[in-house]
């Protein structure tokens, strides 16, 4: 593989056309298409066969087992739910409720309980009240409305017979997970997919590390000059896809960046791994020297933050403008008390020099979900926006 090209994304989007194929081997049928996030930039189709479904589906049950999920049992689902039917309905109040009588995929296959389906565009309480009067055996979310949740539960309990939590869609630090195991008293488990491939890898519950699902595809992580990056340095994820005949994508540049692990996994299994996942390339390389530095000391100062400081955020949103100022968005239950201000204050000083961009707070009502429909903490116009991302993700709060 190494003496093929990388396969980018904007390539990919080129090229999409050419990279379909004419025909298909027999046996393999084709099933329509799929559409990418987009969270980076805009989304591309991508052609699939029935195999494709199909591989979904049993990666999705092997997923479920190692993080010990009964598929016998309650699974609430709280994601983008697409949009609203009727185009004068507000997505932020349309829930988008439904009961499903098996779980999405692994339900095609194999006997499972009901799952249940909430929209992530709403707001935090209600999602609360919902989960509440569900009272489900298993959570999925996606990464960003799991920590919004974590802040909801702040002056309540989750649900008591909850068992199990994935986290979806997005990137989820290590101070969003810290957050989330200690507020619901659970591991929370990931995997890492791709609309364009599929489920590629599931994150260990022994070892931490990203088992890769090698009958699905082949991965390799490069260095910037397309090298095989060593046991311990970062570098960019790539992937070949092994079982999609409709539109087969050889060393395709996930533009992910992760870490190389070597020697073997605490859990025995013998699978190709890689370490921790720390964000997407072109959301970091395009951003201003020190801005990824200011948001990690704004995160560190809410993760050290007292108890009794906290208690009234439900949602945070740091953002930068072309012109390098910041703005964090707060949404919370009530006026937060002058001394969360100031520890915010503080914070962002010590990181900070005099030459420094500044900081502004403004409350919002809430924070919606942004690119690729997925909740984002830090958004910068500097990360290839679409066009009307000056406010791409709030409501100005009335109050």
């Amino acid at each position: 593989l190494a003496i093929l090209p990388h396969l980018t994304k904007t390539a990919f989007k080129e090229y999409r056309a050419e990279l379909r194929a004419r025909t298909l081997p027999p046996g393999h049928i084709h099933r329509g298409k799929t559409i990418t996030s987009g969270s980076t930039g805009k989304p591309a189709h991508v052609e699939q066969t029935h195999l494709y479904w199909r591989m979904f589906a049993w990666l999705k049950q092997r997923e479920f087992r190692w993080f010990r999920f009964d598929p016998n049992g309650r699974l609430a689902i709280i994601r983008y739910l697409g949009t609203p039917k009727r185009a004068d309905t507000d997505p932020t109040t349309d829930t988008g409720m439904r009961c499903i009588d098996a779980w999405p995929s692994v339900g095609s296959c194999f006997a499972t309980g009901p799952a249940f389906l909430h929209n992530v565009a709403s707001p935090v309480e209600q999602q609360i009240e919902w989960l509440a009067g569900l009272d489900p055996d298993y959570l999925m979310t996606e990464s960003g409305n799991l920590e919004n949740l974590a802040l909801g539960y702040q002056h309540c309990r989750p649900p008591g017979r909850l068992k199990g939590i994935e986290a979806i869609a997005n990137l989820l630090t290590p101070v969003m997970r810290r957050r989330a195991e200690k507020t619901f008293g659970l591991p929370i488990h990931q995997n890492y997919g791709l609309n364009e491939i599929g489920i590629v890898a599931c994150r260990c519950p022994e070892g931490g590390r990203y088992h890769v699902n090698s009958e699905l595809c082949v991965t390799e992580v490069v260095d910037q000059e397309g090298r095989p990056a060593a046991p311990g340095q970062t570098g960019r994820l790539l992937v070949t896809g092994l079982t999609n005949y409709a539109m087969p994508l050889v060393r395709y540049d996930t533009d992910d960046l992760v870490e190389v692990v070597a020697g073997p996994c605490p859990c025995g299994r013998t699978l190709p791994s890689f370490g921790a996942i720390t964000g997407r390339y072109r959301r970091i390389a395009q951003l201003p020297p020190g801005t990824y530095a200011y948001y990690l000391a704004l995160v560190s100062a809410l993760d050290h933050m007292p108890a009794a400081l906290m208690r009234h955020l439900r949602q945070y949103q740091l953002h930068q403008y072309r012109d390098g100022r910041f703005e964090l968005r707060l949404v919370t239950a009530d006026p937060p008390p002058p001394t969360f201000m100031a520890f915010i204050d503080a914070a962002w000083q010590k990181a900070t020099t005099p030459q420094s961009p500044t900081l502004h707070t403004i409350m919002v009502d809430r924070i919606l979900p942004g690119p690729g429909n997925k909740v984002h903490n830090f958004t910068s116009d500097f990360a290839d926006p679409p066009d009307d991302a000056a406010h791409p993700t709030t409501r100005p709060s009335v109050s």
